[in-house]
């Protein structure tokens, strides 16, 4: 009996003993865990940028004087539209204005003078239908004259005419030559004159021309001092200031947006955010000036140490040069 009880608790101390051991091991196993976990690298959590750009057009159009000289004016302000062939400055047109002065001045002389040769013109012609009128009356009076003259020539020829009767015809004949050779001399003088006319009025009208094509080169020489528009546009910006040479500029002068809807933002985040930024990635873009409503854009491209976020405008009254927030998300 004592045999059977010594064996009954050996086994329960061997029990034990393997009981302890595997609550041991599972204990080891259980705190396991947190000591892998305190040496590995932990990534990022989920994080929002914002970031503060300047909103500026996608599609713009520069261009500037066609000549060379001095800014005398601006006539168009940065924000104001403008449309094809506004002017918005003028350079270089010093000297110009009193050229077309003069120029327009000896238009309007050759125009009095063309006017006055052409009043002499229409008062000699005129004169010539006048002159060939009483020439075509001399002529008929000289014809009849010559047939009574003919005809008592032959008859005092045959004695059968009195002579007085034929001194008179004579008289007649002689008084109706003579008014012809003066007024066939009166007209030839007032065809002289329709010529002498005509060569005036050429000459004055050549004098025109030749003053009106001054006048409009000196007026293309003054419309080449005013930078026109080339398009319909929101003119977003401009260089120079009165009195600089605008061919310093070139055709960076002005600077034209032709797509208000199509804008973008340049935003400049530091170099290690900058690498987890890249192209296609969502953005909202935020202008505090007008609305707390978030516009849905990407980032359209980067550019050096800056990204490019673009967006559609849901307003007219964004403009660029005004400032917007953008948010990303970076992973």
């Amino acid at each position: 009996m004592r045999r059977k009880w010594a064996l009954v608790s050996a086994a329960v101390v061997v029990a034990g003993v393997v009981f302890g051991t595997v609550a041991l091991l599972r204990r080891n196993r259980a705190a396991a865990p947190p000591a892998r976990a305190a040496g590995a690298v932990s990534l990022p959590a989920v994080a929002g940028l914002t970031l503060t750009g300047t909103i500026r057009p996608q599609h713009v159009v520069n261009f500037g004087a066609a000549v060379k000289g001095n800014i005398e004016a601006f006539l168009a302000e940065v924000g104001e539209e403008v449309v094809e062939g506004q002017s918005v400055a003028r350079v270089g047109a010093l000297g110009l204005e009193s050229d077309r002065e003069n120029a327009a001045n000896a238009v309007n002389r050759a125009q009095d003078r063309v006017a006055q040769a052409e009043q002499a013109l229409n008062g000699a012609v005129l004169e010539e239908s006048r002159a060939g009128a009483e020439l075509e009356k001399a002529r008929a009076e000289l014809d009849q004259a010559d047939k009574a003259y003919t005809r008592q020539k032959t008859l005092i020829a045959a004695g059968a005419t009195p002579q007085l009767t034929y001194n008179a015809a004579v008289k007649v004949y002689q008084a109706a030559q003579e008014g012809f050779n003066i007024m066939d001399k009166a007209w030839r003088a007032s065809s002289d004159n329709v010529r002498a006319a005509q060569q005036m009025l050429d000459g004055e009208k050549k004098t025109l021309a030749e003053a009106a094509q001054r006048l409009a080169d000196v007026q293309s020489d003054l419309d080449a001092t005013e930078v026109r528009a080339p398009v319909d546009g929101w003119l977003v910006a401009r260089q120079g200031e009165i009195g600089q040479h605008a061919e310093d500029f070139g055709d960076k002068m002005f600077q034209l947006a032709t797509d208000l809807a199509s804008l973008e933002v340049a935003v400049e985040p530091k170099p290690d955010v900058l690498k987890r930024i890249v192209p296609g990635m969502p953005a909202l873009v935020l202008v505090p000036e007008l609305t707390n409503a978030a516009i849905a854009g990407d980032v359209k491209a980067i550019d050096g140490n800056q990204a490019i976020v673009e967006f559609v405008s849901p307003m007219p009254s964004i403009r660029p040069g005004m400032k917007a927030d953008v948010r990303l998300k970076l992973d």
